[in-house]
């Protein structure tokens, strides 16, 4: 009785995978971006000094352009792997920020900031994995093999 082919994906089906992931997480990065850009760089760097943080300014700006290029790389996948990183570091550094302190599980429902902790796994994710099928990277990749032969 031969398996079912589901349950052992091929190599190439994971990389698919890994694809799809990559683009929709990279261009939910960038709709965040882009709705604090549109909101106002004054707006955002408000709501982030109320947190306390110093130089929110700067922060603010850190955050938008980190959501915005980091999810347009990731998009393209074009430097996949320094983009996870680096979204790794942000997310990690906005969960400090907002969530730190807090205890992980309160009487709501859910665990406190899981939307940030998913984000940091994802992001952590990428450095492992890579770009999947579809990304500049693997097209660069197979370009500069071509060029060694």
């Amino acid at each position: 009785m031969e398996p079912v082919k589901f349950l052992h994906p091929s190599p190439t089906s994971s990389a698919r995978g890994v694809t799809i992931l990559r683009v929709v997480f990279g261009a939910l990065l960038m709709v965040h971006g882009f709705q604090k850009f549109m909101a106002g760089h004054a707006a955002f760097a408000a709501s982030v000094a109320a947190m306390g943080v110093q130089k929110p300014e700067i922060v603010a700006w850190l955050v938008i352009a980190g959501e915005l290029g980091l999810g347009l790389l990731l998009v393209l996948g074009a430097l996949t792997r320094v983009a996870g990183f680096l979204a790794a570091i942000m997310f990690a550094g906005i969960w400090f920020v907002t969530e730190a302190g807090k205890p992980l599980l309160t009487d709501k429902s859910g665990v406190t900031a899981e939307l940030l902790i998913i984000y940091v796994a994802i992001s952590i994710a990428f450095v492992f994995l890579g770009p999947g099928a579809l990304s500049l990277d693997r097209k660069l990749a197979r370009q500069s093999a071509r060029a060694g032969r």
